[in-house]
């Protein structure tokens, strides 16, 4: 197989399993299939990625960080690996790894809206509600994907409320309906 049959090959059962669900797609032999695949592909860092975050979807914090773990250390110059790292991290209760990771991620990739939500969560968990805002701020600036602009939207307006102030919809990173 190549790597771009094994990497169609993975996609093709992410999404079976996004539609079908845990029980119907994820079988022993099409997981043991998709490991096959990840060990053959020298571009391997994506599918454990994947795997990774459909472990993550899932609530399974443990295999997704070692799915996580897995990705970056094949492939080490892809930011998204790490910040999605970072967040494995954090809702795996080790917010000085996740913050040093999401760092690394951002050093990287400077504009990276997902490494800046998990430094936004990190602050927030740690009750710096300011250092929050601002990552929350930042991560909606670079434009994230419409589920994380949302919940980003959602953390930042519960952090300005909790703190006395008040923000519009479009200084706090785009008209009322987008993402909304």
């Amino acid at each position: 197989m190549t790597p771009t049959e094994i990497f169609r090959w993975g996609f093709l059962f992410m999404v079976q399993r996004r539609y079908h669900g845990p029980r119907k797609g994820w079988t022993p032999e099409a997981l043991a299939r998709q490991e096959r695949a990840i060990g053959r592909n020298p571009w391997g860092g994506h599918n454990h990625n994947s795997l990774g975050c459909e472990f993550a979807q899932a609530g399974s914090w443990e295999l997704a960080l070692s799915e996580f773990r897995r990705a970056v250390e094949i492939n080490p110059w892809e930011a998204l690996f790490k910040a999605n790292l970072a967040r494995a991290y954090l809702a795996s209760g080790d917010a000085e790894k996740a913050q040093k990771t999401a760092e690394a991620a951002l050093a990287q990739s400077p504009k990276l809206a997902a490494a800046m939500f998990v430094l936004a969560l990190i602050f927030e968990e740690r009750g710096r509600t300011k250092s929050a805002v601002h990552w929350y701020r930042r991560c909606l600036e670079a434009h994230p994907g419409l589920g994380m602009k949302r919940e980003a939207r959602e953390n930042l307006e519960i952090l300005l409320a909790h703190s006395g102030r008040t923000e519009s919809r479009s200084a706090a990173g785009g008209k009322a309906n987008i993402g909304g």
